[in-house]
C-alpha cells in the first residue's frame, strides 16, 4: 500500500490549517459578551436573566436589561349576579375587588335609561340605593375598579326585581301639604290586614320640629295612629316617611310605597267645650274664651251624646242627614243641613239647625246624638272653630266616652295606655 506523499517543504499541512481554523472560533466564542439574547427569551423584556444586575461576569456591560412584570387586571365581582332574576327590592348592589386593586365607581341604570341615586356605603364596596328599588323592574350596574398602576376594569352587569303579585296599600291622612289643628293624630289605614306588625311601625318614621314625644297605636291590624303625648305646639313643622317597599306585611302581601308626606299644625290652638248640662260651648283660641254658643245635644238618655274629646275630621257647607245611614231608621231624612262638621266615624256632628225653634238651644237637649245650634251660629263655628285637628271636647255627658277609634278619639286613652297600642 502506497503512502501519501509528503508536502514539500516550507509548505503547511491542510490538517494543521484547519486545526488552527477551529481553535480561533473557540477563543472568539468564548469571549463574546453578555449582550446577544438567547434563543429561549429567558433574558429580554419578558422578564428574568440571571445577571440580574445587568453586566457579564467579566465586567462587560449588557446590551439590555429586563421590563418589571406586568400589573394583572384588577377583579370585579358584582352581587347581583349577572342575569340574575327575582332579586328583592330591599337588596344592595355589592362589589368585591381584588386585593390589590381598588373600586373606583359604581352606577345604576334602570329600564328607563335614567341614573337611580344612591351612594357607597363607608365599607367602600357596598352600594346602596336612596329608594328601594321597584318591582319587576330591570336594572344595569356598571362597577369600574383599578389595579395598581392604576389600570381601569369595567364591569356591566344586569338583574331583574321580583314580580308583586299580592299588593298591599297604605293610606294616610292629614293630607300632604296641609295645616291642621293641634289634635290631629296621624293616621295610616292598610287595604290588607298586616299581620307582621312590628316590622311595618318600624318602617313608620316621624319628624317633628320642635322634637316631641310620640308613639303608634294599633287600632286592630288595618290602622295605626301616631299622636304626641300633649297636643302639638302651635306652628309644628311634621314630615312622616313610609319606608315600606319591599316589606311583606306578614300574609305574602308586599308593599311597593316608599314615599313621605308632611304637614304643618296651625299657628292657633283651638278647642270647643261642650257641656251637656249647660247646653253651651264655649270656644278657646290659644286657651282664651273667644265665644260662647248656647246649643242643643242628644236627647237624654235615648240619643245621648258621646262624651269625651273629639277631633275634627271633615265639613261640609251643606249635606243631607238620612237616619237610616246611623242605624236609627226613619226618624229624619233632612236634605240640606247646613254647616255639617263630622267629629265621629259613626256620624257625631256639629252643625247649624233650622227647624227647632231658637229657644230650644241653650234649654233642652233634642238631638238625635248631634251638637247644633243656629245656623248663624254653625257659620261661625264652621269658619272660626273648624279645622281639621281643631278639638271639640263633650264634658258632662250622659253618654260613655267616645271609643280612640271612633274618629280621631286618641286623646281620650292616657299616655300609658296610648303607648301600650305600639307594636315595638
Amino acid at each position: 500500500m502506497s503512502r501519501a506523499p509528503k508536502p514539500p517543504p516550507g509548505r503547511p499541512n491542510w490538517r494543521h490549517l484547519v486545526a488552527l481554523l477551529l481553535g480561533a472560533m473557540l477563543v472568539l466564542t468564548a469571549c463574546s459578551g453578555g449582550g446577544g439574547k438567547k434563543s429561549d427569551g429567558s433574558g429580554g423584556s419578558s422578564g428574568g436573566s440571571a445577571a440580574s444586575g445587568g453586566s457579564s461576569g467579566n465586567g462587560g456591560t449588557t446590551g439590555g436589561t429586563n421590563a418589571p412584570a406586568k400589573a394583572d387586571p384588577a377583579r370585579v365581582t358584582v352581587t347581583p349576579a349577572d342575569l340574575a332574576t327575582g332579586v328583592e327590592v330591599g337588596s344592595m348592589v355589592v362589589v368585591e375587588v381584588g386585593p390589590e386593586d381598588k373600586l373606583d365607581s359604581v352606577k345604576v341604570i334602570n329600564a328607563r335609561n335614567e341614573q337611580v341615586d344612591g351612594a357607597l356605603d363607608a365599607d367602600g364596596k357596598t352600594w346602596k340605593p336612596k329608594v328601594p328599588f321597584t318591582f319587576g323592574s330591570k336594572y344595569t350596574v356598571t362597577a369600574v375598579a383599578k389595579n395598581k398602576e392604576d389600570q381601569p376594569t369595567t364591569s356591566t352587569t344586569t338583574f331583574t326585581t321580583l314580580s308583586n303579585d299580592n299588593k298591599i296599600t297604605a293610606s294616610f291622612f292629614p293630607d300632604d301639604g296641609t295645616t291642621v289643628g293641634v289634635g290631629q293624630p296621624i293616621s295610616i289605614k292598610f287595604n290588607k290586614p298586616v299581620k307582621d306588625r312590628a316590622k311595618v311601625e318600624a318602617a313608620l318614621k316621624v319628624t317633628a320640629s320642635p322634637a316631641v314625644e310620640g308613639s303608634w297605636h294599633w287600632f286592630g291590624n288595618q290602622r295605626v295612629d301616631y299622636r304626641p303625648k300633649d297636643y302639638w305646639a302651635t306652628g309644628t313643622s311634621v314630615k312622616v316617611d313610609l319606608n315600606l317597599r319591599g316589606i311583606d306585611a306578614g300574609n305574602g302581601a308586599m308593599f311597593e310605597q316608599f314615599k313621605s308626606f308632611g304637614f304643618k299644625i296651625s299657628d292657633t290652638k283651638t278647642v270647643s267645650v261642650v257641656d251637656v248640662n249647660t247646653k253651651t260651648m264655649k270656644v278657646y283660641k290659644n286657651d282664651a274664651l273667644v265665644k260662647t254658643i248656647p246649643v242643643t245635644t242628644g236627647e237624654i238618655p235615648a240619643y245621648a251624646t258621646w262624651g269625651g274629646k273629639m277631633v275634627v275630621m271633615e265639613k261640609y257647607v251643606k249635606t243631607r242627614m238620612n237616619s237610616q245611614t246611623v242605624g236609627l231608621g226613619s226618624e229624619y231624612d233632612i236634605d240640606d243641613v247646613p254647616s255639617a262638621v263630622r267629629i265621629t266615624t259613626s256620624g257625631t256632628f256639629v252643625h247649624g239647625n233650622y227647624w227647632s225653634p231658637p229657644s230650644t238651644f241653650g234649654s233642652q237637649n233634642v238631638s238625635h246624638g248631634c251638637i247644633s245650634m243656629t245656623p248663624d251660629n254653625a257659620k261661625w263655628f264652621y269658619d272660626n272653630a273648624a279645622m281639621p285637628g281643631d278639638i271639640v271636647d263633650v264634658v258632662n255627658a250622659k253618654e260613655r266616652v267616645v271609643s280612640p277609634d271612633n274618629g280621631y278619639g286618641a286623646w281620650n286613652l292616657t299616655w300609658e295606655a296610648w303607648t301600650q297600642g305600639s307594636a315595638l
